[in-house]
């Protein structure tokens, strides 16, 4: 067998990179960053201890580098854009951002980003980096379902009251599910998105 090219050789190193990190992602997301160890990470990507210091300096630049990878993959931003140009009502978009949200983990790591930056946000000592990478998703968040929010108050389809109070309340409760365990939302998450919607619903 001929010996790989550095093209072949880049590409190999990129998929091994990309390996840790979407185990990262997970390993993250499931324990929460104070207790995930880069052994741990290993284990899960199914190489050595020693190849994940072969690519990151430490477990804040895994951190970082993960999230990072994985925001700009995340299909949320999407999601937004097609719930904009869509005819639903606003509690009818917000419900199937509910959805999406609890649903997508099974193929892709948008239901995992979001855990970890809830994680991250409740956290006081990050490094500035990482801290400027939660501020930006946690806002994109905010300044994509405000509206929503805002619309449906409007429309008297959200109950009435402080909209970014009531937002506060809304993305509490969907970090409190992610942290704890999604899976059980899956089955049967139309029903159970209209019984967590009642909390701002006026139905």
């Amino acid at each position: 067998m001929a010996p790989l090219n550095e093209e072949q050789l880049e590409q190999k190193r990129l998929e091994r990179k990309i390996q840790i990190m979407r185990a990262a992602i997970k390993v993250f997301a499931d324990n929460g960053v104070k207790l995930t160890k880069i052994s741990m990470i290993a284990k899960k990507a199914e190489v050595s201890h020693g190849l994940v210091y072969h690519y990151f300096t430490s477990k804040d630049e895994v951190l970082y580098e993960s999230l990072e990878w994985a925001m700009e993959r995340n299909r949320v931003i999407q999601v937004f854009h097609e719930l904009n140009e869509s005819q639903l009502s606003p509690l009818e978009k917000i419900k199937q951002f509910t959805t999406f949200i609890f649903t997508e983990g099974d193929t892709e790591t948008n239901s995992d980003v979001f855990r970890i930056i809830q994680h991250l946000t409740k956290s006081s000592d990050l490094p500035d980096n990482i801290y400027d990478l939660v501020e930006k998703s946690g806002q994109f968040y905010i300044e994509s379902l405000f509206p929503l929010f805002a619309e449906g108050q409007k429309s008297g389809e959200i109950i009435q009251g402080d909209t970014e109070e009531l937002l506060g309340i809304y993305l509490n409760v969907i970090s409190g599910i992610m942290a704890d365990d999604p899976t059980w939302w899956r089955k049967n998450i139309d029903q159970k998105a209209d019984i967590l919607l009642r909390m701002i619903s006026t139905r």
